[in-house]
């Protein structure tokens, strides 16, 4: 049993949410490099602007990806790094993360074309110099038939009508667990949807919830 860590059950209203498949997960740290120069003197279009680069890289994917992913496909720019990071010189260098997760590993790697792609042409318009660093990632993980209809089994007798079934969007040590045993997962709502925050926080009866329905499987399983 696991909090959701998002808005799906805390919006819908649903109680229990049965994992159906841990999402996949890639990560690139890109680096455009352009040219540093003095901020006052360096006229809009003879500069190399490294941001700029990113900020048009970051446009362009959002509306590539339109096209080719679903509703539970996410992508995130988390990190930059502007160098020499200061209000009066243009930014010669930026370095970013590209993360996306989805639970189709073929759709990970056609993301992966695109936002290949993309950054080779924003470096073309921008002059910009490339680096792209080793790809970092998990594969997504289907869980286990057996275990997951028993869960879906116990949901239904305790909250009959206010469970769903439900990707995990978020990354669990039951990724790496599943390589050696069978595994499930079930969800119980984030209040307000909010996760890697001080404010994260799941309603008790929300939990005791969870725990019966845990508690359900568990004995129909022993």
């Amino acid at each position: 049993m696991h909090i959701e860590q998002g808005l799906t059950l805390d919006h819908s209203g649903q109680k229990i949410g049965v994992v159906s498949e841990i999402v996949g997960m890639r990560d690139l740290t890109i680096t455009f490099q352009g040219q540093q120069n003095h901020a006052g003197t360096t006229q809009m279009h003879l500069r190399q602007d490294a941001f700029q680069a990113l900020s048009a890289f970051n446009t362009l994917l959002n509306t590539r990806l339109v096209e080719v992913v679903t509703p539970t496909t996410v992508w995130t720019i988390g990190h930059v790094t502007l160098s020499p990071n200061a209000a009066s010189i243009v930014p010669g260098q930026a370095t970013f993360s590209v993360q996306w997760r989805d639970g189709s590993n073929s759709r990970l790697a056609r993301v992966e074309q695109i936002v290949r792609q993309t950054v080779s042409d924003i470096a073309d318009t921008y002059e910009m110099q490339v680096t792209i660093g080793p790809m970092m990632g998990l594969e997504s993980v289907v869980m286990n038939a057996a275990l997951r209809e028993t869960l879906e089994t116990s949901a239904d007798a305790i909250v009959p009508d206010h469970w769903q079934l439900m990707p995990s969007g978020a990354l669990h040590d039951a990724t790496n667990v599943s390589h050696i045993l069978p595994v499930a997962m079930l969800f119980v709502p984030s209040i307000g949807g909010i996760s890697h925050d001080f404010a994260e926080d799941t309603a008790e009866q929300d939990l005791a919830i969870g725990l019966k329905v845990l508690a359900g499987a568990v004995g129909v399983l022993s």
